[in-house]
């Protein structure tokens, strides 16, 4: 299949390096041409405004990019099958042995107008897919062997303290191995699908932290309060644990610290 990657940011650079037949465009969503589409089997978008700041100081521009676009992609294919990068992000909640954690269906829980803008997508594409092949990916804090400032590697390098609550981390080979696993299924998705994309199990930023101590890629992290970061960092970062059986069945993600450790000896070795 014909994979058309949009995009260059961090998943994009990812994707377009690692999936067969992928080629990449690289300007503004709204400006792909129809030719372009056409040409396409599959089609993965990427685009977005991910940083939780500028879309609180640019509502307008990160409406426009991360809902107003993708919908106008939606409604230009035609048989190819669409996949469109949305966010866990759409979930905020304290997660414990005895709590539930957030399924595809979960009400979601915007904290941040990123996360709004995120979840609004999702929720107008779902009846515009009707006769359409469309899957929505919800990964959440994505990591790569990429040296990217998006990566959540490299983010969690930088911080000196770290707090110490479960949260899901996707690696970008695992999203990789879910869109080849839709090309093949692609008749799955007609009328519109959302899958929770994560590695098995849980973790905290701490920990992650400590397992690039480990690797020579940082200071050992200080230990960091929940509270303390909420009032430290402005929009409020969320945690969020998903869960998602169907995705489970269908692609068997590794567990989240097998995959941490494999990604970040790749990782420090580039």
């Amino acid at each position: 299949m014909n994979i058309l990657v949009i995009g260059r940011g961090h998943l994009g650079t990812f994707l377009h390096g690692r999936l067969s037949h992928a080629s990449q465009y690289t300007g503004i969503l709204g400006h792909l041409g129809q030719d372009l589409i056409d040409k396409a089997d599959v089609i993965v978008n990427t685009v977005g405004k991910t940083s939780l700041e500028f879309c609180e100081a640019n509502p307008l521009i990160a409406w426009d990019s991360n809902v107003i676009q993708p919908l106008g992609l939606l409604r230009k294919i035609k048989d190819q099958l669409l996949v469109h990068i949305s966010s866990g992000c759409v979930w905020d909640g304290p997660y414990d042995e005895n709590n539930y954690a957030f399924e595809p269906n979960s009400p979601v829980k915007p904290a941040c107008w990123y996360s709004w803008t995120k979840a609004a997508c999702d929720a107008m594409m779902l009846p515009e897919s009707i006769g359409k092949h469309v899957l929505i990916l919800r990964p959440r804090q994505v990591y790569s062997p990429l040296a990217s400032p998006r990566n959540t590697l490299t983010k969690l390098r930088t911080y000196k303290k770290l707090i110490k609550t479960p949260n899901s981390m996707t690696s970008a080979e695992t999203i990789a191995k879910t869109i080849e696993y839709a090309c093949a299924h692609k008749y799955e998705y007609m009328n519109g699908t959302t899958y929770n994309v994560y590695d098995l199990g849980v973790t905290t930023p701490y920990e992650v932290g400590t397992f690039l101590h480990e690797a020579g890629l940082r200071d050992k992290p200080e230990m960091m309060f929940k509270g303390d970061l909420d009032q430290e960092l402005k929009p409020r970062r969320v945690d969020t644990v998903l869960h998602d059986m169907i995705f489970e069945d269908c692609i068997n993600p590794p567990t989240v610290q097998d995959e941490l450790r494999r990604v970040i000896a790749e990782y420090a070795g580039k």
